[in-house]
C-alpha cells in the first residue's frame, strides 16, 4: 500500500469532501499530491470513480495525475474495485480534451461529424490566409499571426464572431477584423473542423443552450476538480461553473494567485480572487508550507510578493535549513554578466551538481544570445527551451540579407528573404524568378510583382554598395540591413508584443556584431558569417543524443513555471525588463505591474538551494547602450538575506558604498 503523507493543511484539504473548496497552494506546497489524496478519499467515502472529474492544463500534467490516482486506487486495500476499465475511472483531462469529449458525444446538436477535424496552428494560418485572399486584403497589412491571436483572445473571453459583430464594433480595423473572422469561420465550416479555441467555446454554448445536456453531465460528474485555477480564462471559468451542481456545489479548485503570469494570453486572475463570491459557504484552505526551497529563498520571495495588493494574503514557510544567502551580482555589462554566470556554473559543476539541475532564466528571449555565447565559450553543455537565438527566423533573415548581398548565387538565401518582410511576390512569380536564366531580367511577371522584385534587387544592391564603398564596421552593416531591408519598419508598424520581441532579437544581432568592429570590413564580414553559421549549426547533427545529454537549461521565466532546479540564475534583474509600458489607464498599468512582480516571484521560487540574481549597469537594447537601474523588486528583499558580489557597484544594494556615482535609490 502506498501511503500519502500529508501535513495538517494538506490533510484538511484532502478530507474536505463536500461543497465548494478553494485551495490556495503556494509554490512548492505539494498541491498535486493533495489533489490525488482528495480523490482517493472521495472513492473511499463511497463516491464512484466515474463520478469524479479532474481538469488540468497540460497533457503531461493530466497524464501524471491520472497515473498517480490509478496507482493509488490499485494499491489501496480500502478500495475494493477490480482493475478499472475506461468507463469506471475518474475522468482526468485537460480543458481541451474535455471539450472534445463533450462535443463528440453531442455532435448532432452542433450539426457536425462525430469525427470532426481539429485545426492546429498551421491549419488556422492556412485558413486565415485563404480568408484574406477571398476578401482581397493585403497580408502585409493584415498579418496572419495577429489575426489568429485576435480571434483566439475573443473566443477565450467567450465571444464568438456573431457576438463580436453584433456589439457594433466601430472603426475600420474592428469592422475588417470582423469580416476576416467571419470568412475564417466559413472556411472551417466547409472543412467540417473546429480550432482549439472552438473546443472550449462550443462546449460552453452547448451546455448553455441545451439544459438536458448540461443535466446529463451534472449527474455524470458530481465532483469537479480544477488544477492551476489562477490560469483559467473566461470561457474555462464558464465551463467549470456550468459543470458544477448549483445545489451541492462540489467544486474543488487549486491554485496560487501569486503565480498568475499569463494575463497577456487571456488568463484572468479575477477567477481565483472572486471564487468566494461565485459560490456559497466556500471552505478556503491555505497550503503555505514549501517543500522545495531553502529558508533564505522563501523569506526573500515572501518579501517580494507581499507588496502586491490583488492577492489572497499568505506567507510561505519551510522547515528546511535557511541555506545559502541569495547572491546578488552587479555586472558592468551584459557580457560581464554572462561571463559571471558561466564561471559560477563551472564552480557548481565541480561541486558535483548536474547540468540538468541548473537553470538560467530571463525576461525576454533576446537576452539568451550573450548567455549562449558564454556557455559555448566555456564549453558548458546547454539547452535553450524554445528557439536558440541564431535559429530565430528574424535573425536568420538578416543574416541571409548580408549573404545574398555578397553572393547573388546563394539561392537558399534569396529564397528565404525574397518575401521577408512580405512584399507581395506570389508563389508563381517566385517560381518564374528562380527558373529564369537571368534573375535580373525575369519575363512574365505581373506589373505589381515586377515592381516588388525590382525593389528587392535594389535593396540587395544598396547593401552591397554600402559594404564595398563605405567600409563600415560590422555592427553598422547589420544596422544598415535592418533598416534598408524594411524589417525595422515592418516590425514597428503594429507594435504587438511579438513584433517588438522580434525587433529586440535583430538588434541583439547588431550588438553581437560589435565584437568585430575593430577589424577590416571584409575580414569582419567573413568571420561574422563563419561564426553565426557555426553557432546556428552547433549540435544539429546529433539532436537525439543531445536531448538526453545533461545540459544547463536556458529559458524565459514564463517557460520555467512549474519547474524546479537546484541552482537558478535570474538574469537581467533591471527595472527596464520588469516595468510595464506606461498606460493612460492607471488601473491597467498597476495590474500589469503586479503581474511583473508575480513573474519575478515565480522565477525566485524555481530555486531549491541556490539563487543568483544578476543585473547589468549598462546594457545594449534596440542597438542603444543604456544605463540601468536595479529592479525595484530586488530592493524589497531584506539585505540580511543577500550576499553581494560584483566588480561594478560594490555594496550598492545596502547603500553603503561611495563607489556608485550615478545610481541613486
Amino acid at each position: 500500500m502506498t501511503k500519502i503523507k500529508l501535513n495538517p493543511q494538506q490533510k484538511k484539504a484532502a478530507e474536505t469532501l463536500k461543497g465548494p473548496v478553494l485551495i490556495l497552494a503556494g509554490a512548492g506546497a505539494g498541491k498535486t499530491m493533495t489533489l490525488t489524496a482528495r480523490i482517493i478519499n472521495l472513492i473511499i467515502s463511497g463516491v464512484l470513480p466515474q463520478n469524479i472529474l479532474a481538469i488540468t492544463f497540460t497533457n503531461k500534467a493530466a497524464g501524471e495525475m491520472r497515473e498517480r490516482i490509478l496507482k493509488a486506487i490499485e494499491n489501496n486495500p480500502r478500495i475494493n474495485f477490480p482493475t478499472l476499465d475506461y468507463d469506471f475511472k475518474p475522468f482526468i483531462s485537460t480543458f481541451h480534451s474535455l471539450g472534445v469529449y463533450i462535443i463528440r458525444e453531442n455532435h448532432r446538436l452542433l450539426n457536425i461529424s462525430k469525427y470532426f477535424s481539429i485545426y492546429d496552428r498551421n491549419d488556422s494560418k492556412r485558413a486565415v490566409k485563404e480568408a484574406l485572399k477571398r476578401l482581397d486584403l493585403d497580408p502585409k497589412e493584415w498579418e496572419v499571426k495577429n489575426i489568429i491571436s485576435f480571434i483566439s483572445k475573443n473566443k477565450g473571453n467567450a465571444v464568438d464572431v456573431r457576438k463580436f459583430r453584433s456589439q457594433g464594433q466601430e472603426g475600420f480595423y474592428a469592422e475588417t477584423m470582423g469580416k476576416i473572422w467571419a470568412e475564417y469561420e466559413k472556411i472551417k465550416e466547409s472543412d467540417k473542423a473546429l480550432d482549439f479555441d472552438d473546443l472550449l467555446l462550443e462546449t460552453v454554448k452547448l451546455l448553455e443552450k441545451n439544459p438536458e445536456v448540461r443535466e446529463h453531465y451534472l449527474k455524470k460528474w458530481t465532483y469537479i476538480h480544477i488544477d492551476e485555477y489562477q490560469d483559467t480564462n473566461r470561457v474555462q471559468y464558464k465551463i467549470a461553473k456550468l459543470l458544477t451542481n448549483e445545489e451541492s456545489q462540489n467544486i474543488f479548485v487549486v491554485g496560487d494567485d501569486d503565480q498568475s503570469i499569463y494575463g497577456w494570453r487571456g488568463s484572468d486572475i479575477e477567477n481565483i480572487l472572486n471564487f468566494e463570491k461565485e459560490f456559497d459557504n466556500v471552505t478556503k484552505i491555505f497550503m503555505e508550507q514549501n517543500y522545495r526551497s531553502s529558508g533564505h529563498i522563501i523569506e526573500a520571495s515572501n518579501a517580494v510578493i507581499e507588496k502586491n495588493k490583488k492577492r489572497h494574503p499568505k506567507r510561505l514557510f519551510t522547515e528546511a535549513d535557511r541555506g545559502e544567502k541569495i547572491i546578488l551580482y552587479n555586472a558592468f555589462s551584459e557580457k560581464e554578466e554572462a561571463s559571471f554566470v558561466a564561471e559560477k556554473i563551472k564552480e557548481r559543476l565541480k561541486e558535483g551538481i548536474s547540468e540538468n539541475d541548473i537553470a538560467i532564466l530571463y525576461r525576454s528571449n533576446f537576452q539568451s544570445r550573450v548567455l549562449e555565447e558564454a556557455m559555448m565559450r566555456e564549453n558548458i553543455s546547454y539547452q535553450v527551451l524554445g528557439t536558440k537565438f541564431f535559429d530565430r527566423a528574424e535573425v536568420k533573415d538578416i543574416i541571409s540579407y548580408i549573404r545574398a548581398a555578397k553572393n547573388q548565387d546563394s539561392l537558399v538565401d534569396l529564397k528565404r528573404i525574397i518575401n521577408s518582410p512580405k512584399r507581395g511576390i506570389g508563389k508563381s512569380s517566385i517560381l518564374k524568378i528562380f527558373s529564369a536564366n537571368d534573375r535580373e531580367m525575369v519575363e512574365g511577371l505581373t506589373p505589381k510583382a515586377q515592381k516588388a522584385y525590382g525593389d528587392f534587387l535594389r535593396i540587395l544592391k544598396s547593401i552591397r554598395k554600402f559594404i564595398d564603398e563605405e567600409e563600415p564596421k560590422m555592427s553598422e552593416v547589420v544596422d544598415f540591413v535592418i533598416k534598408e531591408s524594411g524589417y525595422e519598419k515592418y516590425l514597428t508598424e503594429k507594435k504587438t508584443d511579438d513584433d517588438l520581441e522580434r525587433l529586440s532579437n535583430i538588434y541583439e544581432l547588431e550588438n553581437f556584431a560589435k565584437k568585430y568592429d575593430g577589424l577590416d570590413t571584409l575580414e569582419a564580414l567573413e568571420l561574422f558569417l563563419e561564426e553565426v553559421a557555426l553557432m546556428s549549426d552547433s549540435d544539429s547533427n546529433d539532436a537525439e543524443k543531445n536531448k538526453k545529454k545533461p545540459a544547463v537549461k536556458l529559458m524565459t521565466i514564463h517557460a520555467a513555471k512549474g519547474l524546479e532546479f537546484d541552482t537558478v540564475f535570474l538574469t537581467g534583474a533591471e527595472e527596464h525588463f520588469f516595468s510595464p509600458a506606461l498606460d493612460m489607464d492607471k488601473k491597467k498599468e498597476e495590474e500589469k505591474r503586479e503581474e511583473e512582480r508575480r513573474l519575478f516571484y515565480v522565477a525566485m521560487t524555481r530555486a531549491k538551494k541556490l539563487l543568483y540574481i544578476t543585473w547589468s549597469s549598462m546594457r545594449t537594447i534596440y542597438g542603444r547602450t543604456e544605463t540601468n537601474m536595479i529592479c525595484d523588486f530586488v530592493l524589497d528583499i531584506n539585505p540580511e538575506f543577500i550576499q553581494e558580489e560584483g566588480s561594478f557597484g560594490g555594496n550598492s544594494f545596502s547603500g553603503d558604498s561611495d563607489d556608485v556615482v550615478y545610481l541613486e535609490w
